[in-house]
């Protein structure tokens, strides 16, 4: 199932942010309405001191004017001129017989409180619900209040135009999201565009400089496949035109001996010619035979690894060229110095690497010739073998060049492709190794270290 990971980032971001507000939000609500509490009380507290303020000097002035009858003082007050919330609030103040001495004119009476001091008491009075703080002396009560409605309708408003600020900014955060998350995938964009208008020709790496790091690593896949990719077809393209030119030779080698036959009038010469045919035939077999072989190590840049002992491995390579070594009487052995042979590697190409070297040293030994194997641990970790003949070696100057396909050095007259030291160079490099050429007192020597 497809799904566009720009449509579920913007989904993502969106959702969290709304969250995000919504915690927040209630937060606020919160934090808002234990404020509001606490500044209103402290409110309630403070007018209740002012007015026991007031009353006690009252007081004190009328017991200097020796009054003998006490009165209740009430102050009227004209709600249709007042504040809104002027009758949400009052006031009751009472003797210390309980008795009234003064209260607002929308004061409800609130109960008596049995506390001592002070106190904070919620009263339900005629449908509503009242703050009341109640503040007492030796002689008076001092009682303010408030409707809890007041509170509600301040924190109401504070979260109103929070609410109206917070949701009049979604739509433009949300849009400048959708921008930001646009831009953001405005590279990758890009890379599809280039990738999109290239020809299978086109295998150079995409370029890095301005590539964000979320994208460098699927970028470097990208790079690296191309790699592979023209290592490929340049494999392929160089393997057609090796394939071309050396079969080239052999085939019109061929074709002249068959020409040959034809024309031959007796039969002595048309049984040459079809002989020549016969080893042409067999030079142009192992010449695509090592092309092959060639193009599938040219493919591989992994090989499957197994546990191989190589004393097994190489005993079977000598039997299978024995034949070939008695020709020319060359006396073909192996020696086992070591206490370990076994390596980890693929044996498949670890037995065309070797049989190829042993080949080389058995074709350029003149006859009567030497040629060894030889097994030795020159470390612990670490199982040497080494091909000895009794050949003319090889030039120091050319040891460089004879990796090199097709290389046949100064033995051209040696019947061969010229691609088993290139072979056996690739399979040496796929098992983390190296063949190393030196030069006997009277032949060549071919070294290979493999790590156990």
């Amino acid at each position: 199932m497809k799904f566009s990971i720009r449509k579920r980032l913007l989904y993502l971001l969106l959702s969290t942010l709304c969250a995000a507000w919504g915690i927040v939000t209630w937060q606020v609500y919160v934090s808002t309405q234990h404020e509001v509490e606490e500044l209103f009380d402290a409110n309630l507290a403070q007018n209740a001191r002012v007015l026991l303020g007031l009353i006690q000097h009252k007081i004190a002035e009328h017991e200097e004017e020796e009054h003998e009858e006490e009165e209740e003082i009430e102050f009227e007050t004209d709600l249709h001129s007042g504040h809104k919330y002027e009758h949400k609030l009052a006031f009751l103040i009472r003797a210390k017989d309980g008795s009234i001495l003064i209260r607002s004119a929308s004061a409800p009476l609130f109960p008596k409180s049995h506390h001592h001091s002070k106190s904070y008491s919620d009263y339900q009075i005629k449908g509503y619900w009242w703050r009341v703080f109640t503040l007492k002396t030796k002689s008076l009560t001092v009682q303010t209040g408030e409707r809890y409605d007041i509170r509600q309708e301040l924190i109401s408003e504070m979260m109103s135009s929070m609410l109206i600020v917070l949701l009049m900014t979604l739509p433009l955060i949300a849009f400048l999201i959708w921008i930001i998350v646009g831009s953001s995938f405005k590279p990758l964009q890009h890379i599809a565009n280039e990738i999109a208008i290239r020809t299978p020709e086109q295998l150079h790496p995409l370029k890095r400089d301005k590539i964000p790091l979320e994208i460098n690593a699927l970028v470097k896949a990208l790079n690296q496949l191309f790699t592979r990719l023209a290592r490929a077809f340049e494999n392929e393209r160089r393997f057609t035109a090796d394939a071309a030119h050396e079969l080239r030779t052999p085939l019109a080698g061929i074709k002249t001996q068959a020409q040959v036959a034809q024309r031959a009038t007796d039969s002595q010469q048309r049984e040459h010619a079809l002989q020549k045919i016969l080893i042409g035939v067999d030079r142009a077999t192992h010449l695509v035979t090592q092309l092959l072989t060639l193009a599938r190590i040219d493919a591989t840049h992994r090989l499957p690894t197994t546990n191989i002992n190589l004393h097994e491995l190489i005993s079977q390579i000598i039997t299978e060229q024995m034949p070939q070594a008695l020709e020319k009487s060359i006396d073909l052995g192996l020696e086992n110095r070591a206490t370990s042979q076994e390596i980890q590697g693929n044996q498949d190409a670890l037995f065309f690497m070797l049989r190829n070297l042993i080949d080389n040293a058995i074709r350029y030994t003149p006859n009567s010739g030497q040629v060894t194997v030889s097994l030795e641990n020159q470390k612990t970790t670490q199982i040497t073998v080494t091909i000895s003949d009794s050949g003319p070696g090889i030039p120091p100057e050319q040891q460089s060049a004879i990796f090199e396909r097709f290389y046949r050095g100064q033995h051209q007259a040696i019947q061969g492709s010229g691609l088993g030291l290139s072979i056996a160079q690739k399979v040496a490099q796929l098992h983390q190794t190296k063949i190393q050429l030196n030069n006997l007192a009277k032949g060549l020597s071919v070294q290979i270290d493999f790590e156990q």
